[in-house]
């Protein structure tokens, strides 16, 4: 898997997670089951790890509630892809980083995850998702579900895709960028 690879691969994570979030609030369990196996398929649990993609409501809701719940939930929206980082990681090899918005932008954040990618078997997977550490001065993230893999290290190529508005964030995005070569466009 190359850079170009991570961030197709990347993208069509996204676009299963987004028809996930979108099924949570409009198909029936049946169909949103299918919804979860589906973006489970680009994760990967590590022996002693889990990554799963979580049942977001109620199961065996009729119809009538399940409109209303949807009638009351924030629309889903299309999570952003900001950057693709390619790493050689000690004792795990090549793993690429991507950061990913959290379907909303607010006030004072724009990032809300990290998602770790390798070659699994020949496939890339996801291996572990990291989520903002709130504690932290700047931003910093912490492993909230599959393999804790760190230090990453120095980065070896990064694509830069969309840069966040919020200052925090885009200070981390400019000091990613900036600390190695960018690899296409």
């Amino acid at each position: 898997m190359n850079i170009d690879d991570a961030v197709a691969f990347f993208r069509e994570f996204l676009t299963a997670l987004y028809e996930q979030d979108v099924a949570n609030l409009t198909e029936p369990d049946d169909q949103l089951e299918q919804r979860v196996a589906r973006t489970e398929s680009f994760m990967y649990s590590s022996p002693g790890t889990s990554m799963t993609s979580p049942f977001m409501r109620p199961r065996s809701l009729p119809a009538d509630e399940l409109a209303e719940i949807a009638a009351k939930a924030s629309t889903p929206v299309r999570r952003p892809l900001y950057l693709v980082v390619e790493y050689d990681v000690p004792g795990w090899g090549t793993c690429f980083t991507a950061d990913v918005g959290g379907g909303e932008e607010t006030n004072y954040i724009a990032y809300g995850y990290q998602y770790r990618a390798m070659e699994v078997d020949g496939e890339p997977k996801i291996v572990a998702q990291y989520g903002i550490d709130f504690y932290a001065e700047g931003l910093a993230w912490e492993n909230i579900a599959g393999a804790v893999i760190e230090p990453l290290g120095d980065p070896v190529a990064v694509r830069a895709l969309e840069e966040p508005r919020i200052p925090r964030d885009r200070d981390y995005y400019q000091g990613i960028v900036a600390s190695a070569p960018q690899d296409g466009a």
